[in-house]
């Protein structure tokens, strides 16, 4: 905790880092992770837009992010044709992921953060092919396919 608290990793991504595959799979079902969502799809160049349009796009994701009544997806997003889905140990790395992201795609993303229990990853982490630990950021960690295999198998049992 203290070497997250100095900009160093946190316990997760060290066992992640770690050849105890065991130990990282205990704490990441007991430990809360973020993992991001965008409710609708705005898909729209900021550049291409003047001011009024840009306002009324912010305001009309903050009444839509505010609704509660959707669905959860997870964001997922495409490099070299796999499908990949990041997740994060803080709010601060998953705002930093939005961030870089929003500027390297030049588009306008609503993202939402939710926080839940490392041990619901399963059920929506099907929706990738590559798990990413704290995507894009000094953290990050990529959790290999026998690694995620194996958390499946242990969470059904």
């Amino acid at each position: 905790m203290l070497s997250s608290f100095f900009g160093g990793p946190d316990r997760l991504t060290k066992l992640a880092n770690n050849s105890d595959q065991s130990g990282f799979l205990r704490e990441l079902a007991s430990t809360d992770i973020f993992v991001l969502s965008v409710p609708f799809d705005t898909n729209v160049d900021p550049e291409s837009l003047t001011e009024d349009q840009l306002r009324k796009i912010i305001e009309d994701s903050v009444k839509e992010l505010a609704r509660n009544d959707q669905g959860f997806k997870p964001f997922t997003y495409r490099t070299s044709d796999v499908r990949t889905l990041p997740f994060f140990t803080t709010q601060k790395l998953a705002t930093k992921f939005m961030q870089s992201y929003v500027n390297r795609v030049r588009r306008i993303i609503p993202f939402r953060s939710l926080r839940l229990q490392g041990d619901a990853i399963p059920s929506i982490m099907d929706v990738a092919d590559r798990w990413l630990l704290n995507s894009e950021t000094k953290h990050e960690v990529d959790v290999t396919s026998s690694l995620q295999a194996l958390f499946r198998a242990l969470r059904k049992s």
